[in-house]
C-alpha cells in the first residue's frame, strides 16, 4: 500500500479520496482537523505550500524513492496515470470527448474556483464596485455555461461518462459554497442541481465523503447553502 493520501477536514482534498475510491485502490488515509479554520501544521510538514491535499508514493513504481505531491490536478494526473491505468482521463482517441474534458477539467480550478474566492473579496468591500459587478456577473455567466454543458450531455461534463473533470469541479459545486455560500436558481439551474443529484449518489462519492467528513455530513448539493459551522464559530 504504497499510496498516503491526506485529507483535511472539509477542503478540496476530498476529490483525491474519491478519486481513489472511483479507482477501488488501496490507500493509507490520513485525516488533518483544522486548526481552527486554517490548514494545521501537521498539513504544513507535509509539503512546501502547507495546503490540501497532499500525496506520498513511497516508493512510486516511476521513481523507485518516495514522492510527494500537492495540487489537486497534479495528483490526480498522477494517479489516474500510475496507478489508474489511464481510468477516467480520456485521450485523443475519444476524439469530442476528449476536447471537452480538457476544457472542463482545467476550468474547474483555472476559472470556477478563482471566482468563488473573487466573491469573497466582492463580498467584502462595495457592492457597486466594478470589481464586485463583473465578479457576480462572471460567475453568472459560468453557471449558465454549466447548466447549458449539463442539459446538452444529460450526464457528465465531457459526455457520458463520469471523468477526472467532474472529480475536479464538483466540490467547487457543493463544499466550497459552505466558505463561499452561493445559491443556485431551482429553475435556471436545474441541469446543475440535477447533475449535483445524480453524481451525490454515486457509491464511490458516498463512501468518500463518509471518510472524509462522517456520517453527520450532508453534500451541499441544494440550491441553496449556509455557512458552515465552523466558519459561524471562528
Amino acid at each position: 500500500m504504497p499510496l498516503t493520501l491526506h485529507h483535511l477536514g472539509l477542503s478540496q482534498s476530498e476529490r483525491i479520496i474519491w478519486l481513489a475510491e472511483e479507482l477501488n485502490l488501496d490507500y493509507k488515509y490520513v485525516f488533518h482537523k483544522r486548526d481552527p479554520v486554517f490548514a494545521p501544521q501537521s498539513i504544513k510538514d507535509l509539503h512546501p505550500a502547507g495546503t490540501a491535499p497532499v500525496m506520498e508514493d513511497d516508493p512510486s513504481p516511476i521513481t523507485n524513492n518516495k514522492v510527494v505531491l500537492a495540487e489537486s490536478g497534479a495528483i490526480m494526473d498522477y494517479i489516474v496515470a500510475v496507478h489508474g491505468n489511464g481510468r477516467l482521463s480520456p485521450t485523443p482517441k475519444d476524439g469530442a470527448t476528449y476536447a471537452n474534458f480538457l476544457e472542463w477539467y482545467h476550468f474547474a480550478n483555472g476559472s470556477l474556483q478563482p471566482t468563488f474566492l473573487r466573491l469573497l473579496m466582492a463580498r467584502s468591500g462595495d457592492a457597486n464596485s466594478p470589481f464586485a459587478k463583473s465578479t457576480f456577473a462572471r460567475l453568472e455567466r459560468y453557471l449558465d455555461m454549466l447548466d447549458a454543458r449539463l442539459a446538452e450531455t444529460g450526464a457528465y461534463l465531457a459526455g457520458k461518462e463520469l471523468t477526472l473533470a467532474d472529480i475536479m469541479i464538483f466540490f467547487t459545486l457543493t463544499t466550497m459554497r459552505g466558505f463561499c455560500p452561493v445559491d443556485f436558481d431551482a429553475e435556471k439551474h436545474k441541469h446543475l442541481l440535477a447533475y449535483l443529484k445524480r453524481v451525490s449518489e454515486r457509491p464511490a462519492y458516498r463512501k468518500a465523503m463518509k471518510i472524509c467528513e462522517g456520517d453527520e455530513f450532508t453534500p451541499l448539493i441544494g440550491a441553496k447553502v449556509e455557512l458552515l459551522h465552523l466558519l459561524k464559530k471562528a
